[in-house]
């Protein structure tokens, strides 16, 4: 006679489907986290952009656009322009102005002092440090016979003539210096324009937000 074994149906304890309903809570409650972070993310964004200045620029002359707005010069530095303005040395920005020089983008300023005026042309975009361009004549410095030099550690080609002029190149712009000042003060003026451009790369990045206030902000902007 055969002996048949009866195989009993496995069932899941009481403990193991505890377990598995805790497990799906956790990835549950991790997914919708993670889903209100991002609306959270996106709202801080959003925020961020809002309180950015507003830009007033009007049409100038040769399809250029000025400018003496405060709001519009911190709207150039917000977007990594230096913008220098000489405040330290008794400078005042006179007029600021949008253009292109090269085809590349440039900002151009103009200075007033008790010393005379300083025009600066700021290039940024696709530059040669060894042979940038000029921000007035448009050509490149080997074209012009300018002198070399170096002052703060930046390397510049001068013309001496009054209105003396100097082509400066940082690691990723060119500023040209022109002025009617004493020759005497150009070592002073290239310093000041050295400094505020090492102060804008060295300026601290916006921290974004905690974990638990971003995830705040994902839940204000759900359910208003």
């Amino acid at each position: 006679m055969e002996r048949r074994t009866a195989r009993r149906s496995w069932r899941p304890g009481r403990r193991t489907v505890g377990l598995a309903a805790a497990v799906a809570t956790c990835l549950c409650v991790a997914v919708l986290t993670a889903a209100v972070w991002n609306v959270g993310r996106h709202a801080q964004q959003e925020q961020r952009a809002a309180a950015r200045p507003a830009a007033t620029w009007s049409a100038g002359p040769q399809s250029m656009v000025d400018t003496t707005s405060d709001a519009d010069i911190r709207s150039l530095r917000a977007q990594g322009w230096a913008v220098p303005g000489l405040a330290a040395q008794g400078y005042t920005v006179a007029d600021v102005q949008q253009l292109r020089t090269g085809g590349q983008p440039a900002v151009a300023l103009t200075l007033h002092g008790e010393r005379g005026t300083v025009e600066i042309v700021e290039q940024r975009g696709h530059i040669n440090p060894d042979n940038p361009l000029d921000g007035v004549s448009g050509l490149p410095v080997s074209a012009e016979g300018m002198h070399e030099s170096v002052i703060s550690g930046s390397h510049l080609w001068v013309d001496r003539h009054e209105p003396w002029r100097a082509v400066m190149a940082r690691p990723d712009a060119v500023y040209t210096v022109t002025s009617d000042a004493p020759a005497a003060t150009m070592a002073r003026t290239v310093s000041g324009i050295v400094a505020e451009d090492r102060a804008r790369v060295s300026l601290p990045t916006q921290q974004d937000e905690g974990f638990g206030a971003t995830v705040a902000d994902g839940l204000r902007k759900i359910f208003g």
